[in-house]
């Protein structure tokens, strides 16, 4: 399973999981940017946080800066919704995203260590 499927399926997932589904248009929006998120990170741009948010990492375009504020207002709702339906903390539930995240990622994406430094995969 390559990357960008394994992200799908995650969110899909989790959302499935919730049962609770705050905002109809949360999954399609995160989908329609993934491939735009993807080749960021493929480029280097951006990397991820320990939070469960996207960080960039060198100088960024209005756009590229536009596309991390957007994913990362949607995880933020999407956390909040997962931690909201499972009496769980929106910070665990944004740690456990991370993780997985890093679990799966491609080689060559980058992540903020506990450190504050940028390693890659």
């Amino acid at each position: 399973m390559n990357f960008k499927h394994f992200i799908y399926l995650l969110f899909i997932s989790l959302i499935a999981f919730s049962s609770v589904f705050a905002d109809s248009n949360l999954t399609s929006r995160m989908k329609a940017r993934l491939p735009s998120v993807l080749a960021a990170k493929d480029a280097g741009s951006i990397g991820e946080g320990l939070n469960g948010m996207l960080l960039v990492r060198n100088e960024a375009s209005t756009e590229l800066a536009n596309l991390v504020k957007a994913e990362n207002k949607d995880r933020v709702t999407l956390f909040k919704i997962l931690a909201e339906k499972t009496g769980g903390e929106t910070k665990d539930v944004a740690k456990k995203f991370a993780k997985a995240i890093a679990s799966k990622a491609k080689k060559g994406h980058w992540f903020k260590n506990s450190s504050g430094n940028w390693v890659s995969k």
